[in-house]
């Protein structure tokens, strides 16, 4: 079985973290190329995008019941990326909404912006994903014995 139909046999759950995954990596490769560029990249949010990455990567493919923990999991780490992307980046907002540069940031608040908008709809995805389940219910037998 190929990586295609593994994802596609999934039911939405798997989906959206197989979603999130892609979306992981754009957020890791362009929030580390813009602020780079401006000198306010902090490698925990890479770190934390990764841990939610491998979370992701591990509920979608591992076909263990325990794998369901990692749903949650990962909800955690993209939750402490964007706390600390925004943390880190909280002197831009500040010159960027009093139209100053008083707390000497780069000025530069569009990838910011992205970045945290695109962290939030991975949230929003892998919330809802908790509340979804993995693989198709298999239909319960009712056994009646007779004695």
């Amino acid at each position: 079985m190929n990586i295609k139909d593994k994802i596609l046999g999934k039911r939405i759950s798997g989906i959206f973290n197989a979603l999130n995954i892609l979306l992981g990596l754009f957020c890791i490769i362009y929030y580390s190329i813009n602020a780079n560029r401006v000198n306010e990249f902090n490698k925990a949010v890479d770190f934390y995008l990764v841990l939610a990455i491998m979370c992701c990567g591990i509920y979608v493919f591992a076909d263990y019941v325990i794998a369901d923990i990692f749903n949650l999991i990962a909800v955690v780490f993209i939750t402490l990326s964007i706390g600390k992307m925004i943390v880190n980046s909280i002197n831009t907002f500040a010159d960027a909404l009093n139209g100053i540069s008083m707390f000497g940031s780069s000025g530069v608040i569009g990838y910011i912006i992205v970045t945290a908008v695109v962290m939030v709809i991975m949230l929003v995805l892998e919330i809802v994903s908790c509340f979804l389940s993995r693989e198709k219910k298999n239909a319960m037998k009712v056994v009646v014995s007779e004695k």
